[in-house]
């Protein structure tokens, strides 16, 4: 399956499950966040536990469907379009993450979780957590922070402190008798998940966590999101999307109709709500225009993907063995398409660059590199050893059995007040060579400095 690992069976030695326990995660209402956090999610609810889902209304159906509890909280929003500069997205993920607090604090006021997971700009699960006292594993569905990311992200800042909302958050974290230090954990936590391989992590040696497991994007069931079958059997096929955020290009989509127009491949539009087929334009026989489509049963069986570089879709393509013309739309995007241009998994096409004919010969330039496929597929081999969702779900078990009472003391009870069956012999914690056996390729400690 995939997103799961695909290695021999481990040698390690048998370690106690974590008992049931109550985890909330807290996420932004984003696509490329809330889709990595899927399969994890389901992982652990097949294990026992049970998960509730700080989200947005409109993402509660895919969370139901992972097997977790949607928490809901009201949307912080104007409305308009995504920012291109990150550092107005990191301002905008400040104000969404301290307008959630007062739902969550109340829907959590007699459910306490024993864990908080939150996504690397859920600036509320940190708080809650810190302010619960219960752990907390960082989610990140892109790069750790490494030695230059601020400037390369955020528009040369030099690091987090500079970035607008930051006051804000901090005044949050003093205001509840917190250490505003503790902000800095998005940039070294002590436990994280990153939902791509080392392989793909710009200056990983640079990566100043504690523990980092490195999973892949733990696709898990996107059943839900429909099915695609190509009409043309045996002709290829070719994905276009640029994301959910950044949808609003009209004269881009025409581009590719004039690009693609004659090319013998079955071409797949995703142009997002906000652009009609009426305004590409005659469109050929051969395309196909959706504001949505189901983008991992379309890469299942596609060629070539035009992307942004989105993350999650760059992970999700190489999962299929896609390779890829991106053409990124911001500065994190810019960073993940030249990964995918250093590791020869496709083109990087700047954005100021494309017209039709630069499209075209990059798409050419894909189909006929064989080198190229390759290269994804090599990496594709290194998704499947990272492990994905069961990788992700025994570093959390790690950290719920690393915090109870006696952990790393063999035959230690631990007592859970209120629930039943309170004393129970505490699990040893899960080390570095216990998750790498498991996992090939999945744990890595961070550069501490």
């Amino acid at each position: 399956m995939p997103g799961t690992s695909s290695a021999a069976p481990s040698s390690a030695p048998p370690r106690r499950r974590a008992r049931p326990a109550h985890i909330a995660v807290v996420n932004l209402p984003m696509q490329g966040h809330v889709n990595p956090t899927l399969g994890v999610v389901a992982e652990l609810v097949r294990r026992g536990h049970r998960v509730t889902y700080a989200i947005t209304e409109d993402f509660t159906p895919a969370v139901k469907a992972a097997g977790a509890e949607p928490v809901v909280y009201p949307v912080q929003s104007d409305g308009s379009p995504a920012p291109e500069r990150l550092a107005e997205g990191f301002a905008r993920a400040v104000h969404a993450s301290l307008g959630s607090l007062p739902a969550l604090t109340r829907a959590y006021e007699h459910d306490r979780p024993d864990l908080v997971l939150y996504d690397v700009y859920g600036f509320a699960g940190l708080l809650l957590g810190a302010q619960w006292g219960v752990p907390t594993v960082l989610c990140s569905p892109t790069h750790m922070a490494y030695d230059g990311l601020f400037p390369e992200f955020f528009d040369g800042a030099g690091g987090l402190a500079e970035l607008p909302g930051y006051d804000a958050l901090a005044a949050a974290f003093a205001e509840r008798g917190l250490d505003p230090a503790r902000i800095h954990e998005v940039e070294r936590p002590e436990q994280a998940i990153a939902f791509l391989p080392r392989a793909f992590q710009r200056r990983a040696d640079t990566v100043a966590a504690g523990r980092v497991a490195y999973v892949g994007p733990a696709l898990g069931d996107r059943s839900f999101q429909g099915s695609w079958w190509p009409p043309r059997p045996g002709m290829p096929v070719l994905l276009v999307s640029l994301g959910s955020q950044f949808t609003r290009r009209p004269e881009f989509y025409r581009a590719c109709v004039k690009a693609f127009g004659d090319l013998p491949m079955h071409v797949v539009m995703a142009v997002g709500p906000d652009v009609t087929p009426g305004l590409l334009g005659p469109l050929p026989a051969h395309f196909e225009v959706h504001a949505h489509v189901p983008q991992l049963a379309v890469l299942a069986r596609a060629s070539v993907f035009v992307t942004h570089a989105g993350m999650g879709g760059t992970m999700e393509a190489v999962q299929h063995g896609v390779p890829m013309v991106a053409i990124p739309q911001m500065a994190e995007q810019r960073v993940n398409a030249g990964r995918i241009e250093d590791l020869g998994l496709g083109v990087h096409l700047p954005r100021e660059q494309v017209t039709a004919r630069a499209l075209r010969e990059a798409v050419l330039r894909v189909t006929e590199d064989p080198a190229m496929r390759a290269r994804v597929t090599a990496l594709r081999t290194e998704l499947d050893r990272s492990g994905g969702a069961p990788a992700a779900a025994d570093l959390i078990e790690h950290t719920l059995t690393a915090a109870q009472p006696g952990a790393g003391q063999p035959g230690a009870a631990h007592v859970d007040a209120g629930r039943p069956g309170a004393a129970q012999p505490a699990a040893a914690p899960l080390d570095a060579g216990q998750l790498e056996a498991a996992h090939p390729g999945a744990a890595h400690p961070g550069a501490r400095r």
